[in-house]
């Protein structure tokens, strides 16, 4: 059972790694694709969105390497503090003009319910930490 509930984890960690890697791709390509509603001004977060994807990978290929679970948490809270840290800088830019205010809002309303869901996940994965059980 154990040796099961570690190959999905791998396979999650893996498939983390690959989404992570394709995500890189389209960010660092979206203004060579012209999409209407990305700004020049994404050139002002790319750097925050490729670090907290880099730190995804890093962090999912330590966790096939390594998989203590107080070292999930403690990975899990550093990827989740660069992905808050990308999603409110992204807010703040906010690198899209849809030219329709309702779709402007829309996006902003979203981020900002992805920025809340990091938030939490913070939170748990800092209880799990904290109320485990020690690994002996």
């Amino acid at each position: 059972m154990e040796g099961n509930r570690k190959k999905e984890k791998t396979v999650e960690y893996i498939i983390a790694i690959i989404f992570s890697l394709i995500l890189l791709y389209v960010f660092n390509n979206l203004l060579n694709w012209h999409i209407y509603f990305v700004t020049n001004a994404i050139n002002e977060v790319l750097w925050i969105i490729n670090l907290s994807l880099i730190a995804t990978i890093i962090g999912n290929a330590l966790l096939i390497l390594y998989g203590p679970e107080w070292f999930r948490h403690v990975v899990k809270i550093i990827i989740n503090i660069f992905s808050f840290i990308a999603v409110y800088l992204v807010y703040m830019v906010f690198p899209f003009n849809f030219n329709n205010s309702f779709l402007n809002w829309g996006l902003s309303v979203f981020l900002i319910l992805i920025i809340i869901g990091i938030i939490t996940a913070i939170i748990v994965e800092l209880y799990h930490l904290l109320t485990r059980k020690p690994d002996y």
